[in-house]
């Protein structure tokens, strides 16, 4: 049996006590995050909220990243958000870019097959500032996988 299949197998669970609070620390998450956005939109600062969520979204996420997952992983998830940062150096726009646009056309499709009606400057402020937490979640996880890499590879050295 593999290495990682040991570190698997042998992880226990978490203490039943601690289970109920990790629900909730998720929903104040999502909370925040849509907080964030609606305040950004409310007093017309949408590239500073989204920064701010776009900042604890990356560090939550890097976090996360750099405690649980193995080297060959972090270095394939450096090159893959490397490989997103560069696709916006395209002239017919990023990947990323081009992934919200298709969302907003899903949603004003799905919005109008509903027949609900739809202010389209907001749906705009929402898409950008998604785009902008996105964006910023991406450079955050990055910079830390690659400090990560960095000290990692001093160490072995």
């Amino acid at each position: 049996m593999s290495a990682v299949a040991d570190r698997v197998l042998s992880v226990t669970r978490p203490a039943a006590t601690s289970s109920g609070f990790i629900p909730l620390l998720g929903s104040l998450w999502v909370l925040t995050n849509v907080a964030l956005g609606g305040l950004g939109i409310y007093i017309n600062w949408p590239v500073r909220c989204a920064f701010a969520a776009g900042l604890i979204n990356g560090t939550l996420l890097a976090g996360i990243a750099v405690a649980t997952a193995s080297e060959r992983f972090q270095a394939g998830t450096t090159g893959l958000l490397g490989g997103f940062s560069l696709s916006a150096l395209r002239s017919d726009g990023s990947m990323v870019w081009k992934a919200t646009q298709g969302l907003h056309t899903f949603v004003d499709h799905a919005f109008r097959a509903m027949g609900i009606e739809i202010n389209e400057k907001l749906h705009h402020a929402i898409e950008q500032e998604a785009l902008y937490m996105i964006w910023t979640i991406v450079f955050v996880v990055l910079a830390s996988l690659v400090v990560e890499w960095v000290t990692s590879s001093r160490a072995k050295g």
